[in-house]
């Protein structure tokens, strides 16, 4: 019987965003409030939080070290209203339980960032694209050493990824595309129930078929 381990990427099931409505309510008004500078393996993007520790709109952006009390960042921030608020009770409904929600934007163009891994064991992050391009990706690199690379569209599709598995983002844009997303950690992993197609397997199912 699969489970959510097995996985490393994948959409969540039943569950959409009107994507148009949420980028109107970022260009409308996430965007017009300052916004927090993070440089993350070589990469810069800057940032807004829609849940923090303290309900500000900066305190969650740069990383937060597990060892430290109270990063569960679950407070609203002001930008955290109308449709975007909509779409976080709707997760909560759901019966996903996020924490340090945040909207980010790649300032970089045509960069790689380093291949990297940011927890020890199974971690998940629910991505919500709100702006992207056909040369942005969310890539993984298996134990042979070869690269899965995957298009988040902003279609309003909901994806889970894995953070725990060797994994970078890219946007190989040489031109500006202002890449943004909704992202936020996960207290709970999320059931295999709860992921649908497409999705990628750790093992490649060959593999698995030989184990």
């Amino acid at each position: 019987m699969k489970q959510s381990k097995d996985v490393m990427f994948a959409r969540l099931v039943n569950f959409r965003v009107d994507p148009q409505k949420l980028q109107t309510h970022f260009l409308e008004h996430v965007k017009l409030l300052p916004a927090t500078p993070y440089r993350d393996n070589r990469v810069d993007y800057i940032g807004w939080s829609v849940t923090s520790r303290d309900g500000t709109l900066a305190d969650g952006i740069r990383r937060i070290s597990p060892n430290q009390a109270g990063t569960r960042g679950i407070m609203p921030t002001e930008v955290c209203t109308g449709y975007l608020a909509e779409v976080m009770d709707g997760l909560h409904d759901y019966g996903l339980r996020p924490y340090r929600a945040r909207i980010m934007q790649l300032e970089s163009e045509g960069g790689e960032m380093p291949l990297h891994s940011d927890a020890t064991k199974e971690t998940w992050r629910l991505h919500v694209p709100i702006i992207t391009n056909a040369n942005c990706f969310f890539e993984w690199q298996r134990a042979d050493g070869s690269i899965e690379s995957v298009h988040l569209p902003a279609d309003g599709s909901v994806w889970l990824v894995r953070v725990d598995v060797t994994h970078r983002a890219v946007n190989r844009s040489d031109e500006p595309s202002n890449r943004v997303h909704l992202l936020m950690g996960l207290t709970a992993n999320p059931d295999f129930r709860m992921l649908t197609e497409p999705w990628l397997p750790v093992l490649r199912e060959e593999a698995q078929s030989q184990s």
